[in-house]
């Protein structure tokens, strides 16, 4: 090969894409953990007995019936229960009339909220969110160099969906959190549409419904139906109860979810 040929050899290329595929890893784990391992030092000064607020947890734990259920599964605990994950995804496709194509489950939603950031944001397509707002997708977004668009609430307390589009022309990711965290107030459905109807090409909404089983509002499950370019993050942690065992789903267009 001449000294100035720019063309790969086939070992070469492996070799290209394995570092490749090892530095997209390794920044999807910094994605993931960098604000986890944020909240976690700033909890490690509590002392034991402290009320403990800040991340909403819930403080009654699982209900008894979910107890039950985990203490009867525990000797299957050395085991890798893969069909026990078939069977959750059929009962939430089931209960929010969706496809198992159109959900897929995490540890949590905090793993699908920092992959939609870092999939559909960048240095060049901004990450807009309300302010105040849940700060996990900021410092997701500080992780990969994207510029945070921080736009305040409505006089009601609602994410100002009009201002957002107006603040970003250059969105990748438009963040809604209904109810939102911290003030506990809804973003109303005519909204979302609004902003998913007029935001930019190749945008995402992503709605988290963390809270939304603590209302009546109803869900943005049905603009997903739609194949919207919407994704919609659920959990466990909250009414459930279940913050440190960790589940949770996003649903979206098989092709979106896909992608994150």
């Amino acid at each position: 090969m001449a000294p100035n040929d720019f063309s790969l050899s086939s070992a070469s290329r492996r070799s290209f894409l394995s570092v490749s595929a090892a530095a997209s890893a390794a920044l999807a784990l910094r994605i993931v953990t960098e604000p986890m391992l944020a909240y976690a030092a700033a909890r490690q000064s509590m002392p034991a007995n402290a009320v403990k607020i800040d991340s909403n947890e819930n403080p009654l734990g699982p209900c008894a019936s979910a107890r039950q259920a985990l203490t009867a599964i525990l000797p299957q605990g050395g085991r890798y229960s893969f069909g026990l994950l078939d069977d959750l995804l059929e009962t939430l496709a089931a209960t929010e009339g969706l496809k198992p194509d159109q959900i897929r489950l995490y540890p949590g939603s905090s793993e699908p909220l920092h992959h939609t950031v870092a999939v559909f944001t960048s240095p060049q397509r901004s990450y807009v969110t309300a302010d105040p707002g849940y700060e996990a997708g900021m410092m997701a977004s500080n992780v990969i160099g994207t510029k945070v668009v921080k736009v305040p609430l409505t006089k009601n307390y609602a994410h100002d969906v009009r201002a957002m589009l107006a603040a970003a022309p250059d969105a990748g990711v438009f963040y809604i959190a209904s109810p939102n965290n911290p003030t506990g107030t809804l973003t109303s459905h005519s909204d979302i549409e609004y902003l998913v109807d007029n935001k930019p090409k190749d945008s995402i909404v992503l709605v988290d419904e963390a809270y939304i089983h603590f209302c009546d509002a109803p869900s943005a499950v049905d603009l997903v139906k739609a194949g919207k370019d919407v994704i919609v993050l659920r959990t466990f942690s909250k009414i459930y109860g279940m913050a440190g065992l960790r589940c949770g789903a996003a649903f979206g267009r098989p092709d979106l979810l896909e992608k994150i």
